[in-house]
């Protein structure tokens, strides 16, 4: 079975930040997600080119179904680009990487661009202009389109366009796929945490969120209690608790996964690739417990390099251990909760 990813399309620039000192001068909170327009994008390139970084394409749904796909899922990614060089090189990522990308093109507006700035230990936090991926709109969202995929990805990013996120989750449900929400960042989670929760009321069936997200939605800062009240809206929840590893919940199930041990360099994707690995396991009908192991190994070996974009020699050092999770060994240390 395949996975469709829904989410803004973009290219992230990644600029090495060597304390905290920007942050608090903008004005923004560590780990957090903030919408800029394009005169604030070129004033902060302007004040960081100097500063070691790198490009690479990007969005949050795009980096999950890429990870996906890596590990032999069959995916397809819906999103929006610029008719300029950023844009069709995010298209030709997409189809090196066996994604069907069904892309929307403007003609005027420029290709989304996000500037994650990160820490030394690892945090990134967001700087977005969304450019022509604001214009994402549903005329690929159709049930034809759908038919042959099992779960639809939305990115929580999308929480700001009503109208694409809301039809593509009722077409998803209409042609018999399940619906997968990341909560994409706390600052998204408090702006529209009332929308959210409608949404996973009707349409959510699996529902993705690290603990600084769980606890806008719930008000508790215990993951655990926070799982356990999503765990009342949406089927299946995952809450990541960083190096602590993953929290589980799908009926009466509860499990906490690990991670392995891993050098953090730059936490950017590592919860898209979570998903990218718990997914892919998901859609083969894995056990809970193997797809958080999936998950748990994708994302630890994600944050020891710079991006979302993870090297060959990466996925070499994955592929093994997601064999030996399939056949059924335990490769990641996991309790089941009581």
């Amino acid at each position: 079975m395949a996975i469709i990813g829904l989410g803004n399309a973009l290219t992230d620039i990644l600029v090495q930040l060597p304390d905290e000192s920007l942050l608090h001068e903008l004005g923004v909170e560590r780990g957090g997600m903030y919408l800029i327009d394009s005169r604030k994008h070129h004033q902060m390139m302007s004040r960081i080119g100097h500063l070691p970084h790198s490009v690479a394409a990007g969005g949050s749904a795009a980096n999950m179904v890429a990870g996906a796909a890596t590990l032999g899922t069959r995916a397809a990614y819906v999103g929006h680009i610029g008719k300029d060089s950023m844009g069709e090189a995010f298209r030709r990522c997409q189809e090196q990487k066996q994604i069907l990308p069904l892309l929307g093109l403007s003609e005027q507006t420029p290709s989304g661009k996000c500037i994650s700035m990160i820490l030394p230990d690892g945090e990134r936090t967001m700087l977005t202009y969304l450019g022509a991926a604001l214009e994402i709109d549903t005329r690929h969202m159709t049930c034809e389109n759908l038919r042959g995929y099992k779960v639809l990805f939305i990115e929580g990013y999308l929480l700001n366009c009503p109208e694409v996120i809301e039809h593509a989750m009722k077409t998803a449900h209409d042609a018999g796929l399940l619906v997968a929400l990341d909560a994409a960042s706390f600052t998204v989670v408090r702006e529209f945490k009332a929308y959210a929760e409608k949404l996973m009321d009707r349409y959510v069936d699996i529902l993705f969120a690290n603990e600084d997200e769980a606890a806008e939605f719930t008000g508790t800062q215990d993951p655990k209690e926070a799982l356990e009240i999503l765990a009342r809206r949406c089927n299946l929840v995952v809450v990541k608790v960083g190096p602590q590893g993953s929290l589980i919940a799908r009926g009466n199930e509860r499990l906490h996964i690990g991670t392995i041990d891993a050098t953090p360099v730059d936490k950017t994707g590592a919860g898209d690739l979570y998903a990218a690995g718990f997914l892919h396991g998901f859609t083969q009908e894995f056990s809970l417990r193997q797809c958080g192991e999936m998950g748990a190994v994708v994302s630890s070996k994600s944050i020891e390099v710079m991006g979302a974009e993870l090297p060959g020699e990466v996925w070499n050092s994955i592929r093994p251990l997601i064999e030996r999770i399939e056949a059924g060994e335990r490769v990641v240390p996991s309790v089941i909760l009581g």
